[in-house]
């Protein structure tokens, strides 16, 4: 499958419709040193599929992953795969330079499941480069409607979503994640911090949601070097019977508990 950084416009429609905030898994710690080891063998259909999301501005990397070399050079934005990968345990190594840096991060991933790897930044600026990992969200959706993933990996501090002039989603943080089903459509979003309508950090734009698919929004970057930008990625899903509007469920953040799918 192929993966595509878009403009602005048609990614953040994913972001400000979302109706789910959930932690993601706590970042991986910079600076360690892992014994690399070989992959175990895996049968055909019995690998988990892996994708490493370079979303740290402006460094090039290089990947490993249990001590082979996936891609040197690897520049921001960039979505490295589908890495195919035994079930199990694996370590994925990050290497810059200019300062020279290593991160080792351990990734556990299950037979037919998709995740995705994060390096990136933490809130606060001059922080380390992290990396968080989320589950991708694969499961049939209504006909007529996708899904929407959005993921705050930028070096800002918890932010609000506003969907056409309301706030939808409060105090998303760095590190989390939201997801839901949705009504294809188009709405003005804006992204800006928590409690407050200034400044704009993103937005607004006008965007839309794509039907019958898993779009992931990565929101990267910093406001004050004008380098806030998304890294988009998107899945095909398969369409189940109903078109019901269904209740979403809280995530482990517990933020959104009881808000309807779709912004209507």
């Amino acid at each position: 499958m192929n993966s595509q950084r878009n403009a602005a416009t048609g990614a953040l429609a994913a972001v400000l419709l979302t109706t789910v905030i959930a932690a993601a898994s706590a970042p991986v710690s910079a600076g360690t040193t892992a014994e690399p080891h070989s992959p175990a063998p895996a049968k055909p259909g019995q690998t988990a599929t892996v994708f490493v999301v370079h979303a740290l501005p402006e460094t090039p990397v290089s990947v490993q992953v249990d001590g082979a070399q996936e891609r040197s050079d690897v520049q921001p934005g960039t979505i490295l795969g589908p890495l195919r990968l035994a079930p199990g345990s694996h370590i994925v190594t990050v290497t810059g330079a200019d300062p020279a840096w290593t991160l080792d991060a351990e990734v556990t991933v299950r037979a037919g499941r998709s995740a995705d790897v994060v390096l990136h930044r933490p809130a606060n600026v001059g922080g380390e480069p992290t990396v968080t990992t989320y589950r991708n969200p694969l499961a049939p959706v209504a006909r007529g409607k996708g899904r929407v993933m959005v993921a705050h990996t930028a070096t800002v501090p918890p932010a609000d979503v506003r969907v056409d002039g309301r706030v939808v989603f409060a105090n998303i943080a760095n590190g989390e994640f939201a997801t839901a089903e949705v009504p294809a459509g188009s709405h003005q979003v804006s992204i800006v911090p928590t409690g407050s309508r200034e400044p704009v950090l993103l937005g607004p734009l006008e965007l839309a949601a794509r039907p019958a698919t898993l779009t992931q929004v990565f929101a990267v970057g910093r406001p004050q070097s004008g380098s806030m930008d998304v890294i988009v990625q998107t899945q095909p899903l398969d369409t189940r019977g109903s078109t019901a509007p269904e209740k979403v469920n809280t995530g482990s953040a517990g933020l959104v508990a009881g808000v309807p799918a779709g912004t209507g």
